[in-house]
């Protein structure tokens, strides 16, 4: 019989307890109210004195290449793959392409106008202020000034004065070179008011590097697309414009350079052997020459004839199968794929060659030196033919090296600022401002009750 009073009393109550919070809250109202439009305030100040951050991308596409040596008919071919992403994102985040950059731009070195700490630059931007220039073409610093802002302060006719630790280090002009306590500097234009001052640092190379490395991003577009999107992000967007185009356009000069030195090689390597297969050819030529003025002109049977163009065929073929094994085991263990048909190959070839040896021995004596002697001058003039005709190609494609990538889209910043979100910054912080006030209120009540 309790039952039913007991559950109407538990309603009453959570009814209470409800009422009770609305009161609270109504009762700090006020404080609501003005802790949320504070907050909101200052989501909008900080949105709008936030520094806009923009964002430059470009497209770089690396074509699918052969894995063998140019100018050659490798016959690694078979086991052609596309470049791998991943490598080639290595590559261009590599100090031999962002270093050329950096050395290029001048990253190392950084100026920016002395502003009011944490507002100031905002302000400065909100009001339209034209920003004042000072150019550096040259800036070195010893070591322990490495990474350490400087103070620049402009005086009167183009100079100016470097200051350190509250003392001038360094006094120079516009256009002259100026040197002293182990500072360098070299000004080309200023465009400040006489007072203006400026903060130059002077980072070590490894590091600037290192930072360009962490802010640049490359990824693939799609799935084994060979196609890679730069994206890079900062202040100035002019500055990453020219960063990231340059970063592509270095990448693309040492592919090219890469794509050239590979055919120099393959150069090197066949003019080497060159002489010595003119000299096996002169040698093997003399030595038929000989037996045959010897033999009267010794002429060969039919199936003598049919075994040696075989014969021929079968070492031209070992001969072009010995340059590709050295193209090959600089690239591939022997436990690679494209080595193991090379390798079984050749097993073949030898096997067949040895079967046409059995039965050249069974010929007449006369008959088997011929073949011989014929057999050596055939197989090196091949050789010899072949060697050269793929130095005219390397030459060819020496002097005309393109690489296997190409810039797709140069890169070009978007208008509009990818941060900071102003919009979302104004939410949260009038969200914020409301669960706090309201927290506060509630907290306060608990206490006065206790």
């Amino acid at each position: 019989m309790n039952q039913p009073s007991n559950h109407t009393s538990q309603v009453a109550d959570d009814e209470i307890d409800l009422g009770k919070l609305f009161g609270i809250l109504l009762d700090a109202k006020w404080l609501i109210i003005l802790v949320t439009f504070f907050f909101a305030v200052l989501g909008v100040t900080v949105a709008l004195l936030s520094t806009p951050i923009y964002q430059a991308d470009a497209l770089v596409q690396v074509e699918e290449k052969s894995s063998g040596v140019p100018g050659l008919s490798d016959i690694s071919d078979m086991f052609a793959t596309e470049s791998s992403s991943d490598t080639e994102t290595q590559i261009i985040k590599s100090r031999m392409v962002l270093g050329n950059t950096v050395d290029k731009l001048q990253l190392t070195t950084k100026v920016e106008p002395k502003y009011l700490p944490f507002i100031g630059k905002g302000i400065a931007r909100l009001t339209g202020a034209t920003a004042p220039i000072f150019q550096v073409e040259r800036f070195e610093v010893p070591k322990e000034l490495l990474g350490k802002p400087m103070l620049v302060s402009i005086a009167e006719q183009g100079s100016y004065q470097v200051i350190w630790d509250d003392s001038v280090v360094l006094e120079g002009t516009i256009g002259e070179l100026a040197q002293d306590n182990g500072i360098t500097l070299g000004v080309s234009a200023i465009d400040a008011p006489i007072g203006t001052e400026f903060l130059i640092t002077k980072t070590a190379r490894l590091v600037t590097i290192a930072d360009l490395k962490d802010r640049l991003s490359v990824s693939e577009q799609g799935k084994k697309t060979g196609i890679l999107r730069l994206v890079l992000e900062g202040e100035d967007p002019e500055l990453i414009q020219s960063i990231v185009n340059s970063i592509a356009s270095d990448y693309l000069i040492q592919n090219v350079e890469r794509t050239s030195e590979e055919a120099e090689k393959s150069l090197q390597f066949l003019r080497g052997h060159l002489p010595q297969i003119q000299g096996q050819l002169d040698a093997s030529e003399g030595k038929l020459n000989q037996f045959k003025i010897a033999n009267d002109s010794v002429d060969l049977a039919l199936e003598a004839e049919s075994v040696l163009k075989t014969m021929v065929t079968i070492e031209s073929q070992l001969n072009e199968l010995t340059f590709k094994e050295a193209d090959i085991a600089q690239r591939f263990k022997k436990s690679h794929p494209a080595y193991i048909s090379l390798i079984e190959k050749r097993k073949t070839l030898q096997s067949e060659k040895l079967r046409l040896e059995s039965m050249v021995a069974k010929m007449p004596a006369t008959q088997q030196e011929v073949i011989r002697l014929s057999r050596d001058v055939e197989v090196n003039q091949a050789i010899y033919l072949q060697l050269v005709e793929k130095v005219q190609e390397l030459n060819v494609m020496k002097a005309s090296a393109i690489g296997n990538v190409r810039i797709l889209d140069y890169a070009e910043t978007l208008e509009e600022p990818v941060k900071p979100k102003k919009a979302i910054i104004v939410v949260i912080a009038t969200m914020l401002g409301g669960f706090l006030a309201v927290a506060y209120a509630l907290v306060r009540e608990a206490f006065h009750k206790a």
